[in-house]
């Protein structure tokens, strides 16, 4: 058992966490609104289709293959926090989920992951120009979903956040594959390109909640709990897949560099002996900040990432 201190900090503190990490399920009813709008949303114009048109079947493809839907449950659970109505609840976690999903397929084809979720990845299935296509329609379906929002006065303000968000998302996808193309990176750029790559849209669901419900001043804390809630989640996944990392490198398999894992730049910082341990430390002390920074947010808006970040904690 590892002494309290600045990094180190005791999970009983904190109700409500458990030990595996998977956001609670309301009994499967609360993703029923996104997975029920797809079909509508993501059927080309049957005017317009071709024996050749397959960016709708890749995209019901990826989103078949299943997947938690943090992103959709974080902004329905937000939104009902804050009094939403249930439509507009299942509108912002419909844009929220569709655009990281988005994201997903173009960043597999980038990445060259060849597996998601148990499947393979669009571009390997389907082919690299329609996957290109299918992240475009998932990303396009994301705007089609924010039509249905019930008070149009707020719409250019939040069109404006998910640009804004969406735009840090792909510069942090542009930094990471320059990272992947360095010798050695350093600590700083890590935390910067992960947060900005995973943070920007995890952080958004709970933004379009407090945007749309008049709680704007808000969105900082919500920026800082989801950005260091993705740093921990980063690290965390970095510790488990490290050995996995370089064995595919030398091995020449594509895959992500174990130059940009967390174990290899501690390591290269001169931390060879506990390299390991400074990384959980490094993790618990980013989920210490999402916890706090989630609690801050109004209406309890933010208690399923923070239960999240504790569970997470708990496992590490």
């Amino acid at each position: 058992m590892p002494r309290r201190n600045a990094v180190f900090w005791d999970i009983a503190m904190y109700p409500s966490s458990t030990a595996t990490f998977r956001v609670h399920d309301d009994g499967g009813d609360q993703t029923s609104g996104f997975d029920s709008g797809l079909l509508k949303l993501l059927q080309p114009d049957t005017d317009a289709m071709t024996s050749r048109t397959e960016p709708a079947h890749a995209a019901h493809y990826h989103l078949a293959a299943g997947g938690q839907r943090i992103r959709y449950r974080f902004a329905h659970d937000a939104a009902q926090a804050l009094g939403m109505r249930s439509g507009d609840a299942v509108c912002i976690a419909t844009v929220a989920e569709l655009l990281h999903n988005a994201s997903l397929v173009h960043d597999d084809l980038q990445d060259r992951d060849r597996v998601r979720r148990g499947q393979p990845s669009v571009w390997v299935a389907f082919g690299e120009d329609v996957a290109i296509c299918s992240g475009d329609l998932l990303l396009s379906a994301a705007y089609a979903a924010l039509a249905t929002f019930s008070r149009p006065v707020l719409l250019p303000k939040l069109i404006a956040l998910i640009h804004a968000r969406t735009a840090r998302a792909i510069s942090g996808q542009c930094d990471d594959l320059w990272a992947r193309e360095q010798v050695a990176v350093e600590l700083g750029d890590y935390e910067r390109i992960a947060a900005a790559k995973s943070g920007a849209l995890l952080g958004l669901p709970l933004e379009l909640a407090l945007a749309a419900s008049g709680h704007d001043a808000s969105c900082v804390d919500a920026r800082r709990a989801a950005d260091a809630f993705a740093l921990g989640y980063q690290i965390a996944d970095d510790i488990t897949d490290f050995d996995r990392d370089a064995v595919t490198e030398i091995a020449g398999v594509d895959a992500r560099p174990a130059s940009f894992n967390i174990i290899t730049i501690l390591r290269a910082a001169g931390h060879d002996a506990d390299a390991e341990q400074l990384a959980r430390n490094l993790a618990l002390k980013h989920l210490r900040i999402a916890v706090d920074a989630a609690a801050d947010l109004p209406g309890r808006s933010g208690d399923l990432l923070r239960q999240s970040a504790l569970s997470l904690a708990a496992r590490l």
